[in-house]
């Protein structure tokens, strides 16, 4: 469907193999308003699937202090090479800020690129205002509604030879944690049927915003040690392990790291010929007020990792064929390559043999117990009260001191009476037996 500013005669061309048809097909639109054509805009949509595929990825833009890398974007974009652009989390530093002007400037901003190619997105946790009202109403991904609905802020798709996977890791932090599993059983068959159509689309390639694991020096992330941590690792890296999830991409953490093929901190081999498990990569530098994270320790598994370097950073992902997958992370200032790896792969599909969720039992076929973070709020709350009411009982029956609120130092004045009581009573119970032997000895002429 077309539309034209003159009365002319359209054609249509067309051929009967792929050698007669062109790489990519763009359309131009426009919008009109009034009498006026508005700015041209393209609409790309990618075609064949034997040929060799380009992405820009990259997570954590923001609208002003991500500003050297928008330019850049669009040099990139004006080769022409790429199918598109996937943005895995954190826009705009917020979409919401300000009433919205934040997201208005970033829009303004990406639009010389998100008109131009797909502009593919994930929520992360810069999202979250409003129950990620500014992403949803925002953005339209593949198979959902618009505005997209907080429990289906997932999807997937084919380009060629890769089937793309987008999935949200904030369901692990949300109020709602029915979503978890909504999530993972809508996973469980994405990706069941993306490993019976593993001859078409070999390569699966994942996406989400909160890594499950880095070497940040980073407390609060949830990919680092600490208390109520590794959500998103103990709830998805089974599944994607043994479904055989090629890469995950992922962000949240503003800095570049590499990892090994690698299953629960095992790592399998140092290098990436045909990796038996998952490869893991960190680009979240693409720019943000929160200039970059911290390098700490490196956890078992760390490959590569970049922090100050990697700021205005983003990624280029190329699908050659079947078996070579490259990543490169690329700097905006200097323009350069940071980091550059390719991944081979001759045996693409799930890590269990024989694995049918609907044959046999597997732990991976059912959606892990989630955590409820406002049950197990009430419930401690509760805890806590009655803990209260125990002790102040046992106090009250201890100390016999009633009065709820006489507090300590009743109880106190119980408690040491009571020593001194016990004191007295030890010490006559311990004279008395020399005071009758010594009377026993008295002369009583004396």
């Amino acid at each position: 469907m077309w539309a034209t500013s003159d009365d002319v005669r359209g054609h249509v061309m067309y051929g009967d193999s792929m050698n007669s048809l062109h790489f990519h097909a763009k359309s131009t639109v426009a919008i009109l308003q009034s009498d006026s054509w508005n700015a041209l805009r393209n609409i790309h949509r990618a075609q064949m699937e034997e040929r060799t595929r380009h992405f820009l990825v990259y997570g954590d833009l923001g609208s002003y202090f991500g500003k050297p890398t928008y330019p850049v974007l669009k040099e990139e974009v004006d080769t022409e090479q790429y199918d598109a652009v996937w943005h895995i989390g954190d826009f705009a530093y917020d979409l919401n800020v300000n009433g919205g002007k934040y997201g208005d400037v970033f829009f303004d901003l990406i639009e010389p690129v998100a008109s131009r190619i797909p502009y593919m997105t994930l929520p992360g946790n810069h999202e979250y205002a409003d129950d990620f009202h500014h992403y949803r109403v925002r953005f339209s991904m593949p198979g959902t509604t618009w505005p997209m609905e907080l429990d289906r802020l997932w999807f997937s798709y084919n380009i060629g030879l890769v089937h793309f996977i987008s999935f949200s890791t904030e369901v692990y932090f949300v109020h709602n944690q029915n979503q978890v599993c909504t999530q993972y059983d809508w996973l469980l068959q994405d990706l069941t049927e993306a490993n019976r159509n593993r001859d078409k689309q070999p390569w699966i390639v994942a996406m989400g915003h909160r890594p499950m694991y880095c070497s940040n020096d980073e407390p609060k992330s949830d990919c680092t040690p600490g208390f109520f941590h590794y959500w998103v690792r103990n709830g998805l890296e089974d599944l994607f392990h043994y479904m055989g999830v090629d890469l995950l991409i992922m962000g949240h953490e503003h800095s570049y790291e590499r990892f090994w093929p690698m299953y629960r901190q095992k790592v399998f081999a140092q290098n990436y010929m045909d990796p038996e498990g998952t490869v893991h990569v960190i680009s979240g530098a693409a720019g943000c007020n929160e200039i970059y994270d911290k390098m700490g320790t490196p956890v078992p598994g760390s490959a590569f990792r970049v922090d100050s370097r990697s700021y205005h950073s983003y990624g280029k992902l190329t699908v050659y064929n079947s078996t070579h997958l490259q990543f490169i992370q690329k700097t905006v200032k200097p323009r350069g390559e940071l980091d550059n790896f390719m991944i081979v792969q001759h045996r693409h599909g799930p890590r269990i043999k024989d694995l049918d969720c609907e044959k046999g039992v597997f732990a991976v076929c059912r959606c892990p117990f989630p955590f409820h973070f406002v049950t197990a709020a009430v419930a401690s709350g509760i805890g806590l009260l009655l803990a209260i009411v125990l002790i102040t009982i046992c106090c009250c029956r201890n100390c016999k001191c009633c009065p709820l609120f006489k507090g300590k130092r009743c109880c106190r004045n119980n408690v040491m009476k009571g020593r001194r009581k016990k004191r007295n009573d030890d010490l006559h119970h311990n004279l008395e037996p020399d005071t009758y032997n010594l009377l026993d000895h008295i002369d009583p002429d004396v």
